[in-house]
Order: C-alpha cells, then sequence, then structure tokens
C-alpha cells in the first residue's frame, strides 16, 4: 500500500511539472524598451473639505485650476500660467479666497512606462507644494534614462 501511494504520489509530481512549466522557448515578440522621459502635460488642482460627510470625517474636494503651458522639451522645461476658476457648487467664494500659490496639488502625465519623483526639496506628488519657487522632477524611462524636468509658474491669478 505504501509503495502504491509512493508511486501515485510520485506520478502526480511529474505531472505537475510537466503542466506548470513553459514549453515556449523561442517565437516571443521582442517589445522595445521605452526610452522617453518626458513630462507632456502638467494639472493643477485645490483641494480642500468638501460639504460631504463620510464616517463623521469631510470628504476632500477639489477644483481643477485653470493651466495654460509652454513646454520646451530641449531644456527639459514647463512654465505654468494658473488661473483660479470662479466659485461654483463646493466650491465657494469663500473657498475660493483660500487659494494660494504656496498650497496647490500637482500631477502630470509622463511618459508610457516612465516614473516621476520629486527632486531639489520639491514636494511629493500627491502632498500639498508650495509653487512660489520652481518645481523639479526626475522622470526616469524603462530604459533606465532620467532627466530633471523643472515646472515654472510664470503667473498665478485668483481674481
Amino acid at each position: 500500500m505504501k509503495l502504491k501511494i509512493k508511486h501515485i504520489s510520485m506520478l502526480m509530481m511529474i505531472l505537475s511539472l510537466a503542466l506548470f512549466s513553459s514549453c515556449l522557448k523561442k517565437g516571443l515578440t521582442d517589445y522595445p524598451v521605452f526610452d522617453t522621459n518626458e513630462i507632456t502635460l502638467v494639472n493643477v488642482e485645490y483641494r480642500f473639505n468638501g460639504t460631504q460627510t463620510m464616517n463623521g470625517q469631510p470628504v476632500v474636494a477639489y477644483q481643477k485650476l485653470n493651466a495654460t503651458q509652454t513646454v520646451d522639451k530641449t531644456n527639459a522645461i514647463i512654465n505654468v500660467a494658473i488661473s483660479v476658476p470662479a466659485a461654483n457648487g463646493q466650491f465657494t467664494a469663500a473657498e475660493k479666497a483660500k487659494v494660494v500659490q504656496s498650497k496647490l496639488w500637482f500631477y502630470m502625465n509622463i511618459s508610457t512606462a516612465a516614473s516621476i519623483a520629486p527632486t531639489g526639496g520639491t514636494a511629493t506628488l500627491g502632498d500639498p507644494t508650495d509653487a512660489t519657487k520652481p518645481l523639479k522632477y526626475v522622470v526616469t524611462a524603462a530604459n533606465g534614462a532620467s532627466r530633471v524636468w523643472t515646472i515654472n509658474v510664470t503667473s498665478f491669478t485668483n481674481l
């Protein structure tokens, strides 16, 4: 009986190895490793405690700000002019008055398969950022090539 169980166990192990191993050794498509490390679009928003609550806590609301930008790919510089839109809905006139250049949230579109990280004292993406000074981010392509991008806020309007 023990010999029979041993043989069955050995057979199951051999079958498992055959089933769970790959036989495909060639013929796979070689995909290119992406080599671009660019910021293609900068977005800016203001975040605040909204009027809705969940579990007794206010739900964070956001207001996208108007951002006009010029991208200099050669020098890795993006100049952004920011204006605060009119009050509407949860974004009341009182909340609009609180929007300042030193407390904004930035998010970017970057090259496919690239990663982005702040450098030079710039706040982490997702945290409020002081845009009164140049913002610097390192964008690393999938192939490992990196480039430092600078974002300058050239004007900020909250009328």
